[in-house]
């Protein structure tokens, strides 16, 4: 019975080992490990898009070099927030904690792709706010790069940009500290 499972066996792990071969050549760094906490994620209106609010944007639009902006069905801050929550819960974090609450701006957020592979850059403001005093209990700007293929989805590119993002902020020790 094991020589028929084999014979089955031997291309699913010969493929299996192109696929991780792919894995290992990722330019995302591995998250160590880290403690996990609890806090909510507010709502998208308290992640402001700041280069919108200067006005050199509309809300929906990323900065870009090559072309005028990158246009999004919903605004940025939207999708950044969401995409925070997403990846605070998959690292592991409970967020049903109105104890703390996980608030910020996005300083900046854009890509450049005059050429291959493509730029993206986010700066993120995040603050820890605990509810019953109203006090800034944790405070901190990440910034991350990440290079993606020129003509990359800009919805996978703007995910794996920001979970880069959160995978910093759960690195930090005060971080840490402020939602245990």
């Amino acid at each position: 019975m094991l020589k028929g499972c084999g014979a089955f066996a031997l291309p699913l792990l010969l493929s299996a080992c192109s696929w991780s071969w792919f894995g290992l050549n990722s330019s995302a760094p591995r998250v160590s490990a880290h403690s996990t906490g609890s806090l909510s994620v507010a709502p998208a209106r308290d992640f402001d898009y700041m280069p919108a609010r200067s006005g050199r944007v509309s809300p929906n639009r990323i900065e870009n070099t090559a072309m005028t902006g990158i246009v999004l069905k919903e605004d940025v801050n939207g999708a950044v927030r969401n995409g925070v929550a997403n990846s605070l819960q998959i690292a592991g974090f409970h967020l049903n904690d109105r104890k703390r609450v996980l608030c910020g701006s996005i300083e900046t957020f854009s890509v450049d792709d005059t050429r291959s592979p493509a730029s993206w850059t986010l700066k993120m403001r995040y603050v820890v706010i605990d509810t019953a005093s109203r006090k800034v209990v944790f405070s901190t700007i990440k910034t991350v790069k990440q290079k993606s293929p020129k003509f990359t989805n800009s919805t996978i590119a703007i995910e794996d940009t920001v979970k880069l993002s959160v995978d910093a902020l759960i690195e930090d020790p005060g971080f840490v500290k402020a939602v245990n």
